[in-house]
């Protein structure tokens, strides 16, 4: 069995359709860090709300861990608190813990 840690980060982007999302979603196995998901995303909800980027974040981060790294043999084993938003800190996730139970 291994585990990991799960995190998302997004920062805000302009694209020719208008504000966008530039999400980062990372898998850290004990010294490797492997960048899972990076595509630019078109928000789903209004960014007006000061907790907007670290929801899109943590929402994204989630969907992230049950499709793409589900196909893989990952399953969440417990979550933390979305952080609340700093001043020029990234809008981040929650961590995940996942684990894999399949050969490594």
């Amino acid at each position: 069995m291994q585990f990991g840690r799960v995190d998302g980060i997004v920062v805000l982007v302009e694209t020719p359709e208008g504000p966008g999302l530039r999400l980062t979603v990372s898998l850290e196995t004990g010294s490797r860090l492997t960048v899972v998901r990076e595509e630019t995303l078109r928000p789903v909800r209004s960014l007006d709300d000061p907790t907007a980027l670290s929801w899109h974040a943590d929402q994204w981060t989630q969907e992230t861990i049950g499709v793409e790294l589900a196909l893989e043999g990952w399953e969440v084993v417990s979550g933390g608190e979305v952080p609340d938003p700093e001043p020029g800190a990234l809008a981040r996730s929650a961590s995940y813990v996942v684990r894999h139970l399949g050969p490594t």
